[in-house]
């Protein structure tokens, strides 16, 4: 079941007939046809922070229950009501392979963790995940003269600093501490039948491999961190492992600023690197509609509009 779809990029080259300046680098497309069989769809990092069942800290209380704002809590949920999940639901109607990739805590819930795993991939998640303590008294310190460790130390000190200006450290530890245990997958988009679940980059690898898929969409968050550069599933990791990766633009966002916020400048940049660096972007529209021409019988209900 063959279907063509147009993926998109940005050029930094010259392009015939136009000048050759900045305002010539603009977004274009090339059409590309694939195999249902051997598409994907990758869901990043999809968390229930900001939702009604989500988590709550006991320290901060609702209003301060969100990793970076309440306004891109909501924006995410938004994202995922809206956009993912629709486009989850049909993909995954059409014969599209759903790989639900996310940290294993958050997976291992789920009743697909045992068809997605094996014996291996689980033990060696959970040895990981509870790393045994060393005797700190056995271990020897690094020996260096008074000088390198001075200099050591005011390195060491003005990070620190610029880490407690930017993200006080205390309490980012204590809503990792209070939130992280409660999260999960929104209900929506939670794993379903022949999901899979993916954490770690060789089984992520290996389902590829025995499911035959070599072409990813991805959804999620945050643009700029897990979903393009997460080592374990990130577009980065995916495209230098023989898969063509694009972004689903009007799928995913990352945390913006006071300065950015009003345009989603962080966003945009985040999709323009992407566009660069690893593979290419489409919209969710763009992608269903696409996907549904393969099987003209199935109508494409009106459900997933087009982004920008």
């Amino acid at each position: 079941m063959p279907f063509t779809v147009d993926l998109e990029y940005t050029a930094f080259c010259p392009q015939e007939g136009q000048p050759f300046t900045e305002e010539s680098f603009a977004r274009r497309s090339a059409p590309f046809t694939f195999e249902v069989g051997e598409v994907g769809l990758a869901l990043v990092d999809l968390w229930n922070l900001g939702w009604d069942d989500g988590p709550v800290s006991e320290t901060f209380g609702p209003d301060l229950s969100f990793e970076r704002g309440r306004s891109h809590a909501l924006r995410k949920r938004r994202i995922v009501k809206e956009v993912i999940a629709p486009t989850v639901d049909r993909l995954r109607e059409l014969g599209v392979q759903v790989f639900h990739c996310n940290h294993g805590r958050f997976l291992e819930g789920y009743p697909q963790w045992q068809t997605s795993t094996t014996l291996q991939e689980r033990q060696a998640h959970w040895e990981r995940a509870n790393p045994s303590q060393p005797d700190v008294s056995q271990v020897g310190g690094e020996q260096v003269g008074g000088e390198a460790r001075q200099e050591r130390g005011w390195h060491a000190g003005w990070r620190e600093e610029h880490d407690e200006l930017v993200l006080k450290s205390g309490w980012g530890m204590r809503q990792y501490r209070e939130l992280y245990p409660q999260v999960a997958i929104p209900e929506p988009v939670r794993p379903q039948g022949g999901d899979l679940l993916v954490c770690e980059r060789d089984q992520f690898r290996r389902l590829l491999a025995e499911q035959g898929v070599r072409v990813l969409f991805y959804m999620g968050f945050e643009t700029d961190a897990c979903l393009s550069r997460n080592p374990a599933y990130g577009m980065a990791r995916m495209s230098g492992a023989d898969c063509l990766c694009a972004v689903v633009r009007d799928g995913t966002t990352t945390y913006e600023a006071a300065e950015t916020l009003a345009g989603l400048w962080r966003t945009r940049a985040a999709v323009l690197d992407i566009e660069t660096r690893y593979g290419y972007s489409v919209t969710a529209g763009a992608l269903v509609k696409a996907v549904a021409s393969a099987t003209p019988s199935q109508a494409l209900p009106a459900i997933v509009g087009e982004g920008s």
